[in-house]
């Protein structure tokens, strides 16, 4: 039997059964010798054999390696290891004996640790250096980088004096009648505080204060502080970038506190330390757990590779410790560690999730609870005081599976919970006000929350949810009241009617009915002969257009005066009087026969029109393709002259609308381009604007210039920020699952309008940049929609579809539009509609650069027909158009 060998009887420990399955193992493998194993895994035969011996349990690497050499299962025997590990080393648990521990584990070191704190020496030389020659100095680091020890353990020892050192969520008003203030976690200003007026008077208060102040920062809020010029100002110099600790630093942190609690660590156990943390950011409070389970699992006063093993390292140390305090809980306590640590955390939007400080109220009172907190707590997860609880450093949020797994679960349900927390603190705060309480859509979401599983409330949410339905049952019961006195009122009303009048009611319904059948029937007929008579007698068919309205006012008949007047409008060739948009047919762009002069036919016969478009100064402008290559014509004036050749393909353009200093670009690639085209003859690439998977079909700009519209034929639309055209920042996103046509935005850029290739206009409110909302979608047309514009005052929408028809929409409350009038006309070749002087006249520009007015009010369309009328309609006519449905009187339609 080889050396360190022995047999084991039924009593033997975990440490002996586990050395004699390695054994075993062996045994299994081929019997290999210890010397031929050694080959193998790299280590002695001498440490393999120990390993095996059953003295004591090897480290985990030597296990691993044996494990290996023999072909077993890697994952198993760590699983194995771990468990043995957990039995045989020295209990992690702290006894009333072990004095204050030499490392502080999560938690940051504070003044009262400082001489515990070491390893920054150099970093604090330079922070006092920059202190004494300026007045504002902030660190930034990496969550986990050491900002609070560096600035609590560091600084405030060296500087001594008047220091206060504090929080935003310890104060919103900082003390500055002191020689330095010391702000940590400075980013609590932008995750706990949301009132921007808040923020800016805090960050004022700062700047503006005439003791010394140091902030401490976490890095990924950098950009958040730049929202803040005056913030920005003092930053400039006065900046300090705490990076990750070099070898040396590592080995102060690891040696130095060890020694001066009179213990050991195994050289082993430091170069395992210093090669799993150096270059690493936000390490250290990883290392500094790890460290304290391997102390608390020393052997006598040495802190060995196999505590520090057996402790899971720095990826597992955290986890492993939370993991044993979650699972050493009753099963309802378990349920309650999980509702704390969700409200210890912020939900991060665009950064990591961070902890937040909880006010001891937003939990109940109950033993359980404190239970929970007291466990959680002296397993250094949470820190208490007084009033308040936090996660004790935010690495345990990112290296524990199960917490992240539950933030993972239902985001929006915990940004539900948040908002209830906050609006029941309010409703506290100001006396249980009612007015303060939720109702609406808001009342449901948050109690269908509190339906889920797993979902527990505190008692001021609990009160205040129930304070909230009891209020809005009471508004029930009064308004149903209400509604049930008026119904029993006009009951009461209505029987007496129907005795009073019943026989007249139902003479009068029979005359009336009659008449408006009659009515119905000759109106009808007019409209009919005034389409008859619109080619050869314009005036006359005006005229019984306005007589058939006469004869039954209703939409159809209004629609039809607004038509007829509509068709006595030319296209004007000239100057458009609203901003360019795409042009979505005509590409051969021939004479149109309505045009007084005739329209420009561009270059030669195979030069093929791509798009169109006009700038804010009325210029026309069109793309052709040939070869691959693009060309931009100026087609304003009767020659025709190319302004810019593209040596790839353009497929549609569109012109800032209120500087005309911009241009975007479509290429059959999909890619989208932003041109500055201050000088034409030369235009310079500003930026390009990426994310379409599929082929762009359409863009836009808003009315002002700052906002382009791209969609897709996939339905995909997106809005881009290009105030600045360097630096185009996306705005939202909306995926319609539609063939979209057209696309207009509202002067103020709320309000999206998405017109489809089956007719359907949508609506939507894009003020809120992550979360667009469909305010209406509805038929506006039989065929695919060419052009959709806005009024300025966002009350109108203009709509133009491919049936040859222009409608009117008045969207002054977005969810409900109403049709205002639909006029039949050519709108062939349209690809722009906008407004002229008043809401109700409408504007579109063709593609064969004309322009087209029509009125939608109806007194205005009838005015300007009758003003036209030059003859009258005379007796005869009235006889034989009007008269031959009935004895109708003659009457003049035009006065």
């Amino acid at each position: 039997m080889p050396r360190g060998e022995r047999p084991l009887d039924v009593g033997d420990s975990p440490l002996l059964r586990f050395a004699a399955d390695l054994r075993s193992l062996r045994d299994k493998a081929g019997g290999h010798s210890y010397r031929q194993l050694g080959a193998r895994a790299h280590y002695s035969a001498t440490t393999l054999s120990d390993a095996a011996g059953g003295r004591k349990l090897p480290t985990l690497a030597v296990t691993l390696a044996y494990v290996r050499a023999c072909e077993g299962d890697v994952t198993e025997w760590e699983d194995r290891w771990r468990q043995v590990a957990a039995e045989v080393l020295p209990s992690p648990e702290a006894g009333p004996e072990e004095g204050h521990p030499p490392y502080a584990g999560l938690a940051a070191y504070g003044t009262e640790d400082a001489e515990w704190f070491f390893g920054r020496d150099h970093l604090l030389d330079d922070l006092e250096q920059r202190i004494a020659h300026r007045r504002f100095v902030a660190v930034f680091g990496a969550s986990g980088a050491g900002k609070s020890s560096l600035l609590r353990a560091g600084l405030v020892p060296r500087v001594g004096g008047r220091v206060v050192v504090t929080s935003p969520s310890e104060s919103a008003e900082p003390d500055l009648d002191v020689d330095l203030l010391i702000v940590d976690q400075f980013e609590e200003v932008f995750t706990l505080w949301p009132d921007a007026d808040r923020r800016t008077a805090y960050v004022d208060a700062l700047l503006t204060a005439r003791c010394k102040v140091v902030i401490g920062v976490r890095a990924d809020f950098y950009g958040h502080c730049a929202q803040h010029p005056a913030l920005v100002e003092a930053l400039t110099d006065g900046q300090l970038l705490l990076g990750p600790m070099g070898p040396e630093e590592l080995r102060q942190v690891i040696m130095q506190p060890a020694v001066k609690a009179s213990c050991t660590v195994e050289t082993a156990l430091v170069s395992r330390l210093i090669a799993d943390a150096t270059g690493q950011p936000g390490v250290l409070p990883l290392v500094s757990h790890a460290l304290l389970e391997t102390w608390r699992r020393r052997r006598g006063t040495t802190l060995t590779l196999a505590g520090y093993e057996a402790a899971g390292g720095i990826q597992h140390a955290i986890a492993q410790t939370a993991e044993r305090t979650y699972t050493s809980l009753e099963r309802h306590q378990r349920a309650l560690a999980r509702q704390v640590f969700l409200r210890l955390t912020a939900l991060g939007d665009g950064t990591e999730d961070t902890k937040r400080r909880l006010p001891r109220a937003e939990l109940d009172h109950d033993v359980d609870v404190d239970v929970v907190l007291d466990r959680l707590a002296h397993a250094r997860l949470l820190t208490l005081d007084r009033d308040s609880v936090e996660i004790a450093h935010e690495a345990l949020i990112r290296s524990w599976p199960r917490l992240r797994g539950w933030l993972a679960e239902d985001r929006e349900g915990l940004r539900t919970m948040r908002r209830l927390t906050e609006a029941a603190a309010t409703w506290e705060s100001l006396g249980r006000d009612p007015d303060a309480l939720y109702r609406g859509s808001r009342l449901d979401t948050a109690v269908e929350w509190t339906q889920r599983d797993g979902v527990r409330t505190s008692a001021q949410e609990r009160d205040f949810l129930a304070e909230s339905l009891q209020a809005r049952d009471r508004e029930r019961l009064q308004a149903h009241r209400h509604t049930r006195r008026l119904r029993q009122l006009v009951a009461l009303l209505a029987v007496l009617l129907v005795l009073a009048g019943t026989a007249v009611v139902l003479a009068i319904t029979s005359q009336k009915e009659a008449a408006a059948g009659w009515k119905s029937s000759a109106a009808w007929y007019v409209a009919n002969q005034s389409q008859g008579l619109r080619s050869s007698d314009p005036q006359l068919a005006d005229q019984l257009a306005i007589a058939a309205h006469d004869l039954n006012p209703n939409d159809e008949t209004r629609n039809g005066v607004l038509s007829a007047h509509a068709s006595s409008e030319l296209n004007v060739a000239g100057r458009a009087a609203f901003a360019s948009a795409q042009a979505l047919s005509d590409p051969d762009l021939q004479r149109d026969p309505d045009r007084k002069t005739p329209v420009h036919v561009l270059g030669p016969a195979d030069e093929t029109v791509t798009s169109i478009a006009v700038d804010e100064e009325g210029r026309a402008f069109t793309t052709t393709l040939v070869d691959g290559a693009a060309k931009i014509w100026d087609v304003t004036d009767v020659t025709a002259e190319v302004l810019r050749t593209f040596d790839f393909p353009v497929d549609r353009i569109a012109f800032d609308p209120a500087r005309a200093r911009t241009l975007v670009t479509v290429s059959d690639t999909a890619a989208v381009a932003v041109w500055d085209w201050s000088d034409p003859a030369n235009p310079v690439e500003a930026a390009r604007l990426p994310g379409h998977a599929r082929p762009v079909v359409g863009v836009v700009y808003s009315p002002d210039g700052e906002v382009v519209v791209t969609f897709d034929a996939m339905g995909v639309v997106r809005l881009w920020d290009v105030s600045e055209p360097k630096r185009p920042d996306p705005v939202t996103e909306v995926d319609t699952g539609q063939d979209v046509t057209a696309a207009a935005l509202s002067h103020d850029r709320r309000t999206l309008a998405l017109g489809s290739a089956k007719g359907e206009v949508r609506l939507y409110d894009v003020t809120d940049r992550g979360e667009p909302v469909e305010l209406w979608s509805g038929k506006a047309h039989r065929g695919a929609i060419q052009a959709l514009g806005f009024h300025r005052s966002g009350d109108a929408l203009a709509t133009v579809g491919t049936q040859d028809k222009v409608a009117l929409w008045d969207v002054s409350d977005l969810r409900r539009p109403v049709e205002r009038g639909r006029i039949n006309g050519l709108t062939e070749g349209v690809y722009a509609v906008g407004f002229g002087s008043t809401a109700t006249n409408v504007v579109t520009s063709k593609s064969n650069g004309t322009v087209r007015s029509w009125e939608f009010d109806f007194a205005t369309a009838v005015r300007e027909m009758c003003d036209a009328v030059t003859t009258h309609i005379t007796r005869e006519e009235w006889q034989q158009y009007v008269g031959a449905v009935g004895a109708l009187e003659y009457r003049r339609p035009c006065g």
